[in-house]
């Protein structure tokens, strides 16, 4: 069997390392063939890194990656210059800090491509990298977990404010490089509002409650069944329950995601760790930080029943920055709450995706109050 890959966020590693890889480069194939420049938001660990990961590899042209994928026979294969960034690498300690860590790490994208440096001014450093770049070809922007700096100030709105200015002046300079860009494609856990970080790039295309992606991230129950089918095998033996009891009882503890009121995903992390340590038990949640979540709590008295059963229109996930969004929208954002069906007067039905978020989650709450 290949291995899991927990903890693989490469895809270029995790295709050599022979770990399992859920193909989902029909989506990969189907946005990267338009110009048009893409944002999604997902919560954490639902494969985003990797996503963006895929992207780099198939515009830098490395097709023999990509052997075996929907994707290989289809695509043209060139190499773009591609401008990859992840802002878990910048420092978020202070607003400063942020703009000085996103200085470096572009100058560091200089260097790669034998560029020199002109200035220390993050704007014109960042239209002249994709100027230079355009030279050899239009260029590709990567950005993974574009509000990481921010959420790291969740429970301090002044530092927030501030990280977030900084971003906009930065995020703001890609629409007017238009001319020179091939694809961008940005991510985040927050769904972004009409007038914050993307106020001035609104040809920025948010497929994020999309039906048509709702299930690019996270794994459908046929992906499970067929990538994992060994592993199936192998934990039913040892847990003493037939397939079919097995399967009921994972979709139960794991299931239930949904980024469109119709589609419900697995989340991935759950996932390959339930196969690996071959036990039910709350990895997703116990991953994240349920200390932050307490206080979280504790601040907006947070009690179950005002928070499930509660219908969310669209407009109202794009309304509100994060640290301000009322405790509805904060943990359909973050992921602790999920879309369970849709209606057209009504908007989405909020709910827990499964047991293992609804379990956790009542603990923290009785915490909390």
């Amino acid at each position: 069997m290949k291995k899991l890959p927990i903890g693989i966020q490469d895809f270029k590693k995790l295709v050599e390392g022979d770990y399992i890889y859920v193909d989902k480069t029909k989506f990969i194939y189907e946005l990267a063939s338009s110009s048009t420049p893409y944002f999604i938001s997902r919560p954490r660990r639902f494969g985003k890194s990797l996503t963006v990961s895929t992207f780099f590899y198939l515009f830098k042209g490395e097709k023999e990656l990509f052997e075996g994928t929907y994707i290989y026979d289809k695509w043209e294969w060139k190499e773009y210059p591609v401008i990859k960034i992840s802002m878990t690498e910048i420092n978020s300690t202070d607003a400063d800090s942020v703009e000085k860590t996103l200085l470096l790490k572009l100058e560091r994208i200089y260097e790669e491509y034998g560029l020199k440096v002109r200035t220390d001014d993050i704007i014109v450093r960042f239209s002249d990298l994709v100027y230079e770049l355009s030279k050899r070809g239009k260029v590709v922007i990567l950005i993974d977990e574009y509000d990481k700096p921010i959420l790291d100030h969740i429970m301090e709105p002044e530092i927030a404010k501030k990280v977030r200015e900084i971003l906009r002046l930065f995020y703001s300079t890609i629409k007017d490089l238009d001319p020179y860009l091939r694809f961008v494609f940005i991510t985040g856990i927050s769904k972004f509002t009409k007038a914050g970080i993307f106020s001035s790039l609104n040809n920025l295309n948010d497929i994020t409650i999309d039906r048509e992606y709702s299930q690019m991230m996270g794994y459908t129950q046929e992906e499970l069944e067929r990538y994992f089918e060994g592993y199936i095998n192998k934990v039913s033996e040892e847990l003493r329950a037939t397939r079919d009891e097995l399967l009921e009882k994972i979709k139960h503890n794991y299931n239930g995601f949904s980024f469109d009121g119709e589609n419900f995903v697995y989340n991935p992390f759950s996932i390959l760790n339930f196969f690996s340590k071959r036990r039910f038990d709350n990895y997703w949640f116990e991953s994240g930080a349920p200390s932050f979540l307490v206080e979280y709590i504790k601040e907006n008295k947070v009690k179950i029943d005002d928070i499930i059963g509660e219908y969310v229109k669209s407009y109202d996930l794009t309304t509100y920055e994060i640290e301000n969004a009322p405790p509805s929208i904060f943990f359909v954002q973050s992921g602790y709450l999920t879309f369970k069906d849709r209606n057209e007067k009504k908007g989405y039905l909020l709910d827990f995706p499964n047991k293992e978020v609804k379990d956790s989650f009542s603990k923290l709450i009785m915490l909390g109050t």
